[in-house]
């Protein structure tokens, strides 16, 4: 798990700022059969943008629109 915490924290340092990037977590791949980053975006277009592996774990994208504080 703390190798993983490494990759997701490289993972938001290279990607996170950038475009719609809403959160950078560490979840399940598709699978459910290993850890994955799991990164929610607030367009789909956003998602083309990012890799589909990082450092050795899959990439999960959710289109989650936008995010407002109420």
């Amino acid at each position: 798990m703390e190798q993983a915490i490494e990759i997701q924290k490289a993972f938001e340092r290279r990607f996170a700022g950038k475009g719609e990037v809403v959160s950078v977590g560490i979840g399940l791949n598709g699978a459910k059969d290993d850890l994955a980053i799991n990164v929610c975006v607030s367009r789909p277009n956003e998602a083309e943008n990012l890799p589909k592996t990082f450092d050795g774990l899959d990439v999960v994208v959710d289109v989650v629109g936008a995010i407002r504080a109420y």
